[in-house]
């Protein structure tokens, strides 16, 4: 499914602002925020072995680049495009540019990173095909975007937490996304349907859309822009936390009967000799 019409030029700066990216480096509260870098530190434990020693790595849609950080730190040349993103002092090697601006050469990158952003984009094919270019034979991609054909999706409709429209242009469902990936000319060696983060939260959020219509204005309370009263936050936070339990069974079960709520998959552009996949 897709959206029609998109919005694009200053429609999109505005869906872009500093409101949905937070001030400065902050995007959530200090302790959201070091759950975060926490996360994403795990993330990339999961992604080194795949790099082997050295090695390029593009993260396309960084944010502010702590993924890129970490690359660097390790010692791999690793670089962030983050095309929205104002008034943000990036890491080293993150540019405001779009992948195609950037002119990689052929077979150049060894690793992208592509989460939640294809669902972003107006040309999804068109950017598979670009990164199946620039990467090398061999290279990996790997690839998360909200799962359109879930349990989580399915269940809650227009009350769908990341349904995010009208940022997402996209919503995605597997067969569709084995598709694209195959006519842009990637060989699909792993999938799942679980992001933890993202359909604990996903799940929370999209209950109490529908058991109080409020828009996702728990996530909004997370980020500082409630508009609420105290005592009404407190509800909040109180749903919130009766929930939290019941939800993550119900993540863990959709995810179990590949149901979840994201779509993670790993992808290789093919070389003479398929590379094997670290535990």
């Amino acid at each position: 499914m897709f959206l029609y019409p998109q919005p694009d030029g200053e429609e999109l700066d505005e869906l872009y602002n500093e409101s949905y990216y937070g001030k400065g480096r902050q995007k959530f509260s200090s302790a959201l925020e070091r759950l975060i870098e926490f996360l994403t530190l795990l993330k990339w434990k999961r992604l080194r072995p795949l790099l082997g020693h050295g090695g390029r790595l593009l993260d396309i849609g960084c944010g502010r680049g702590s993924l890129v950080h970490l690359a660097r730190s390790a010692g791999f040349e690793a670089y962030g495009l983050e095309k929205h993103f104002p008034g943000t002092p990036f890491s080293p090697n993150v540019f405001y540019h779009d992948l195609t601006e950037c002119k990689f050469p052929d077979n150049h990158i060894q690793f992208v990173v592509l989460w939640h952003v294809l669902e972003h984009l107006p040309s999804p094919l068109a950017t598979l095909e670009e990164i199946y270019r620039i990467l090398q034979p061999g290279g990996w991609l790997s690839l998360v975007v909200p799962n359109f054909g879930g349990a989580q999706a399915r269940a809650s409709g227009k009350n769908w937490f990341h349904l995010d429209l009208p940022r997402h242009f996209w919503q995605f469902e597997l067969p569709t996304l084995e598709r694209l990936l195959e006519r842009a000319g990637f060989s699909i060696r792993r999938r799942a349907t679980l992001s933890l983060e993202y359909d604990w939260f996903g799940t929370i959020q999209s209950w109490m859309n529908r058991v109080a219509n409020d828009g996702d204005s728990f996530y909004y309370l997370l980020k500082g822009r409630s508009g609420k009263t105290s005592g009404a936050q407190a509800k909040q936070f109180s749903l919130a936390c009766a929930l939290a339990l019941p939800a993550l069974a119900s993540a863990l079960w959709d995810a179990a009967c590949g149901q979840g709520g994201t779509l993670t998959l790993l992808a290789q552009k093919p070389s003479q000799e398929p590379a094997s996949i670290p535990d």
